[in-house]
C-alpha cells in the first residue's frame, strides 16, 4: 500500500473542513500540491457525514485573481474555499486583496508555499506579512504535525478570517509515517454581552418612539435575531452598503444608508430617536457626513472590536459582543419591558413613503440628461426591468458601477457585492457558488483593462452572466469579442431586452460619449 504523503493529507484535511473548491493561479497549476487536490480520492469524515472527496479546481490568471475569485465565491454563500499560492510569485501583490477579505469577513484557507526567508536578496517574514493585514497565520511546522496546523486553521475560519497556512515546500512530497494527533481546546461560546449593558440598551429601545436598527457587514450572520428585535420594538430596518440586500424581504426595510440613499430613506433615518448599530462603523460615507443621523438620537453601537466603537461617530452606549448574541438578549429583555406591540414608524404612511426608497421610483430630471450619450442611471433603470430576478450583482469602485447599487435590486445580501477591483473574477467565483443566479458585473473600461490577466480564465468558468462595461474610448467590444463573447454596443435603451440574457455570457458595452 503506497505511503500517504503530506500534500495528499493536506488535501484530505481541507475536504474535512468543508472545502469543495480550490482556486489556483495558472503558474502553479502543475505542482505537487495542486495535483494533490486534482487527484484527491477516497472518503473523509465531516460534521455532515462521510462524503467522497471531489474538489472542483479552478484556474485563475493571477494570484490576485485567485483571492478575488475565492472572495466572490464565499460572499455568494459558498463554503470555505482554498487558495494555493507561492510566496515567491506575486504574494506581496495579493496582500491588499487578503486585507479586503479580512474586512469583509470572508473566511478562506490560503495555502502559501514559502521559500527560505531570504529570496532574490529580500528577507521576508511571511507570517508577519499575513497577520499585518489581519489574517490568521499558521506555521505548518514539521510534516507530521499537519493535523495540528489544520486545527489552528479552523480556529481562524471560525473567526470569519482568512487563514494562511505556511507550508515548507520540502514537506510536500514527504511521507507521513507517524502523524501526530492534534490537540483541541474547549469550544468557546463567543463574545457574550454583559447583563447590565443589555438592560440599559433594552430600556432605551422600550422608551423609543422611532427606533431604527442598522446592520453592517459584521452582522450579516445575525439577520433573524435583528428582525425579531425590530418586530418586538417596532423598529425600522436599514443596512450599510456592506450588508446591502440583507433585509430586502422585510416590509419595514428602509434601504441602504449612505451617500446613495434616496430622500425617503434619508428622511426616515434622520427621524429616528434611538438607533442600534450592529457590526457597522458608521463612517462618514454611511452617515453622509453625519447628516443621516439626528444629533439628538441615542446611538447604541454593537461590535466585537472595541477599536470600531465610536471611531467615526459619537455613541451613547456600546456593547462589545457578537451581534447575534446581543440582538437575541435585547429582544428577550425588551419584551419584558414592552406590554403591548409598539407601532413607532410601522404605519401605512411609512409604507407609502417606502414606495420611493429606490431611485428607480424617481424620474431622472431632464436637465441632467445629455444628448449623444447613454445616461448610466437610465440604462441601469432599464436593465433592472429586463434582467432575471435571480441574480448576483458585483460592482467595483467606478462611479458608474456605484449607480448599480441604486438601481439594480437584489434578493438578499449574498446577491450583492462590492470590490474595489477585480469584480470580473469575483463574479466568476460567485457564479460557481450560486449557479442558480445570473451574475451581473458592472464596471468601467478601466476596471476591465485592469483585470485583463484574469479575464480569459474568468470567462471560461462563467456559465451565465452579463458584463456591463461603461466605455468611452477603450476597445471593449473588440477585446471581449476576441474571447468569443457576444457583444452588444449600447447606444440606445431600446436595444435592451430579456432575450439578451436567456443563456451564456453577454457583454454590454455602454457608450457614454459618441462623436
Amino acid at each position: 500500500m503506497p505511503q500517504l504523503v503530506y500534500s495528499t493529507r493536506l488535501a484530505q484535511l481541507c475536504a474535512a473542513t468543508g472545502v469543495e473548491t480550490v482556486f489556483i493561479p495558472e503558474e502553479l497549476w502543475n505542482t505537487p500540491l495542486t495535483e494533490a487536490f486534482s487527484d484527491a480520492k477516497g472518503n473523509i469524515a465531516t460534521a455532515e457525514g462521510i462524503p467522497e472527496i471531489d474538489f472542483q479546481t479552478v484556474s485563475t490568471g493571477t494570484a490576485d485573481g485567485a483571492i478575488m475569485a475565492a472572495a466572490g465565491y464565499r460572499h455568494a454563500g459558498g463554503p470555505p474555499a482554498a487558495v494555493v499560492l507561492d510566496a515567491s510569485v506575486d504574494f506581496l501583490a495579493t496582500l491588499d486583496k487578503i486585507a479586503q477579505a479580512v474586512r469583509d469577513k470572508l473566511s478562506m484557507i490560503i495555502i502559501l508555499v514559502t521559500p527560505d526567508e531570504s529570496f532574490n536578496g529580500i528577507t521576508a517574514n511571511w507570517a508577519s506579512l499575513a497577520t499585518g493585514v489581519g489574517a490568521v497565520a499558521v506555521p505548518g511546522g514539521e510534516a507530521q504535525n499537519i493535523s495540528q496546523a489544520m486545527v489552528e486553521v479552523i480556529e481562524g475560519l471560525n473567526k470569519q478570517l482568512p487563514a494562511v497556512l505556511l507550508v515548507d515546500p520540502e514537506n510536500l512530497d514527504a511521507e507521513l509515517t507517524d502523524e501526530a494527533e492534534p490537540e483541541f481546546e474547549a469550544p468557546r461560546t463567543g463574545a457574550v454581552p454583559q447583563a447590565s449593558q443589555v438592560t440599559r440598551a433594552a430600556k432605551s429601545l422600550a422608551q423609543a418612539r422611532w427606533p431604527l436598527i442598522i446592520a453592517g457587514r459584521g452582522a450579516r450572520h445575525a439577520k433573524s435575531s435583528m428582525v425579531a428585535l425590530a418586530n418586538t420594538t417596532g423598529a425600522l430596518l436599514a443596512t450599510s452598503a456592506g450588508a446591502h440586500g440583507l433585509f430586502e424581504d422585510q416590509q419595514f426595510n428602509i434601504g441602504t444608508l449612505g451617500r446613495i440613499s434616496t430622500p425617503s430613506t434619508a428622511e426616515l433615518a434622520r427621524g429616528a430617536d434611538v438607533i442600534v448599530v450592529f457590526g457597522c462603523a458608521l463612517d462618514n460615507w454611511t452617515t453622509r457626513d453625519g447628516r443621516l443621523i439626528s444629533p439628538n438620537a441615542v446611538i447604541i453601537q454593537v461590535d466585537t472590536s472595541p477599536w470600531a466603537v465610536g471611531r467615526f461617530s459619537a455613541v451613547s452606549q456600546s456593547l462589545i459582543a457578537d451581534a447575534q448574541a446581543v440582538a437575541s438578549a435585547l429582544e428577550v429583555e425588551a419584551s419584558k419591558l414592552i406590554s403591548e406591540a409598539k407601532t413607532g414608524y410601522r404605519t401605512e404612511q411609512t409604507l407609502e413613503r417606502l414606495d420611493t426608497k429606490y431611485w428607480n421610483s424617481r424620474p431622472i430630471p431632464e436637465h441632467q440628461l445629455r444628448e449623444n450619450t447613454v445616461d448610466p442611471r437610465a440604462f441601469l433603470d432599464r436593465l433592472e426591468q429586463v434582467l432575471p430576478k435571480q441574480r448576483t450583482v458585483v460592482v467595483d469602485q467606478s462611479a458608474q458601477a456605484g449607480y448599480a447599487t441604486n438601481y439594480l435590486r437584489v434578493l438578499d445580501h449574498k446577491g450583492y457585492m462590492f470590490f474595489s477591483s477585480g469584480a470580473v473574477v469575483a463574479g466568476m467565483g460567485a457564479s460557481i457558488a450560486r449557479d442558480d443566479r445570473m451574475v451581473v458585473v458592472v464596471t468601467h473600461q478601466s476596471g476591465l483593462m485592469d483585470s485583463l490577466a484574469d479575464f480569459r480564465t474568468a470567462v471560461k468558468s462563467l456559465k451565465r452572466g452579463a458584463l456591463v462595461v461603461f466605455e468611452q474610448e477603450a476597445p471593449v467590444a473588440e477585446l471581449t469579442r476576441h474571447y468569443g463573447l457576444p457583444v452588444h454596443e449600447i447606444t440606445n435603451l431600446d436595444q435592451l431586452n430579456e432575450q439578451m440574457f436567456s443563456e451564456g455570457v453577454v457583454v454590454l458595452a455602454v457608450q457614454q460619449h459618441q462623436n
